[in-house]
């Protein structure tokens, strides 16, 4: 199916990390005010009652001060979740003991509903702390809650057992939700730097060295400056021994092949091989160096669609194959190529409609899906062929 230029997509704006910890402490909140509601319907059943209330203000307490930590109004210690961690197994402990007198008496008899919001006060460091801490402190929670059901008479009977699978769910399912949120999150950002980092080598020349050779030629600028400074101030004498012949005649090397390397690789192969995201995954067949004759604009649209073929930020193509080719007939300034994109690995249903629209701005394109291998041919005008 072939398809004409379309008008280029309008950026999205990516949420911030303030944002998302508003979120998640606004979720917690919604948890806790369900834990307090059933702590207030079976508090009649509660035998210790002074330890529930004990165990519900250090819960009350912890979350405010984690809030208003978030939000900036208040300092706490950099230990502050291990000081939160220690309070909450605390919460826990007491809101277990204060419920225990009740439990063996009545099949129905209260949970510990403190401990069950301990699961949303977890959920609010999701953002500041390592997803593994808040999951192994969410299975302990779990443990525990699992625990203290089978170890008493609310397992008596088979339907005895949907409300403690309820309050463990309760407990546990917010701080896995949680760090899977953030995880994705930081995958978008993370996705969105490095396309961001990607796109500077579109304004630039066509053909010049990527951010890693660009550092060795300082690297060796600097080595060879040193020698010559050496020479001329008398420190090393001409000839020169045998061992700094050799030194700098391997600097003489490596100069020569990163300036030859300069001519024959793009902005394109720099774009997607130094890619933290695709570099890994990316095969580019441009033996001329002809992407380095594309417009600003059809490298930002190819460059674009690229990154948004090959994944979203949690997902991505086992494999991408960037073909350039001068199209057959191309003569003059009317020189076109023919660029090929092959991906492994992404359904074309779950492709974002902005992908196409990115790749509209290079060119007229077709497309075809043959599972796994998803292909799309552009034919790419040029009316000047761009320094290298």
């Amino acid at each position: 199916m072939s398809h004409v230029a379309a008008p280029p997509p309008v950026a999205e704006s990516v949420p911030s990390v303030d944002r998302l910890s508003s979120g998640l402490n606004l979720a917690a909140n919604v948890v806790l005010a369900l834990c307090f509601l059933f702590f207030i319907a079976d508090i009649a059943s509660v035998a210790v009652l002074p330890l529930d209330i004990a165990a519900w203000v250090i819960l009350i307490v912890v979350v405010t001060l984690t809030q208003l930590r978030t939000a900036r109004r208040v300092q706490l210690p950099p230990s502050w979740y291990i000081y939160a961690r220690i309070l909450f197994a605390v919460v826990l402990v007491l809101d277990v003991f204060g419920v225990l007198g009740e439990v063996g008496k009545s099949v129905w008899g209260p949970f510990p509903t403190a401990a069950m919001g301990v699961g949303a006060g977890l959920a609010m460091f999701a953002t500041t702390q390592k997803g593994r801490s808040i999951l192994m402190a969410a299975a302990a929670l779990g443990i525990l809650l699992v625990a203290d059901i089978v170890l008493t008479a609310k397992t008596a009977y088979a339907f005895d057992l949907a409300p403690g699978i309820v309050s463990i769910a309760i407990a546990v399912i917010p701080p896995i939700l949680a760090v899977a949120i953030v995880q994705s999150f930081r995958n978008m950002v993370e996705f969105q730097s490095d396309l961001s980092q990607a796109k500077g080598t579109t304004s630039g020349a066509g053909a010049s060295l990527g951010m890693t050779a660009s550092e060795q030629l300082v690297r060796l600028d600097a080595q060879a400056e040193k020698l010559l400074d050496d020479v001329a101030s008398g420190r090393t004498t001409l000839p020169l021994p045998d061992e700094i012949a050799e030194e700098a005649s391997a600097i003489a090397t490596q100069l020569r092949m990163n300036l030859v390397a300069g001519k024959s690789e793009t902005w394109l192969y720099h774009a997607l091989t130094e890619s933290s995201v695709l570099g890994s995954i990316t095969s580019i067949d441009d033996p001329e160096g002809l992407a380095a004759g594309l417009a600003p604009d059809q490298r930002d649209g190819l460059l674009t669609s690229i990154w948004m073929f090959a994944g979203d930020g949690e997902r991505v193509a086992q494999s991408l194959t960037v073909t350039v080719r001068r199209s057959s007939g191309a003569a003059g300034q009317n020189q076109r190529l023919a660029i090929t994109l092959e991906l492994i690995g992404v359904p074309k249903r779950r492709i974002d409609p902005a992908a196409w629209q990115a790749i509209s701005r290079v060119g007229r394109y077709s497309d075809s899906f043959q599972s796994p291998t998803l292909r799309i041919d552009v034919d790419c005008a040029l009316d000047v062929v761009a320094d290298r």
